[in-house]
């Protein structure tokens, strides 16, 4: 089994690369310093990255492109696969 650390530390890095593939430049935040694992500079946006055993969410988008779900008291959060999200990116970086 895994050490959680390495396994999270491989996510992470997984994740930058694909970003810097579609022409981003992104910082790591190596060993949890900071309150956002990766930082897109162009997109100004700071993002947590969590590698989970599982996750309801894929059941709750299945046919759907995105899911939005809210808790109580809580602002709504956007769920995109990571392919979806980067199209959306770069559709918004060339406006």
């Amino acid at each position: 089994m895994k050490n959680p650390y390495k396994k999270g530390a491989e996510f992470e890095r997984k994740i930058k690369k694909i970003f810097e593939e579609h022409g981003f430049t992104v910082v790591r935040s190596a060993g949890s310093h900071s309150d956002a694992d990766l930082l897109v500079k162009e997109l100004g946006i700071s993002i947590q990255c969590k590698a989970l055993k599982s996750f309801s969410g894929y059941r709750l988008m299945e046919g759907a492109d995105a899911l939005i779900v809210k808790a109580n008291y809580k602002k709504p959060l956007i769920v995109l696969e990571l392919e979806e999200f980067l199209r959306v990116c770069k559709c918004c970086k060339g406006a």
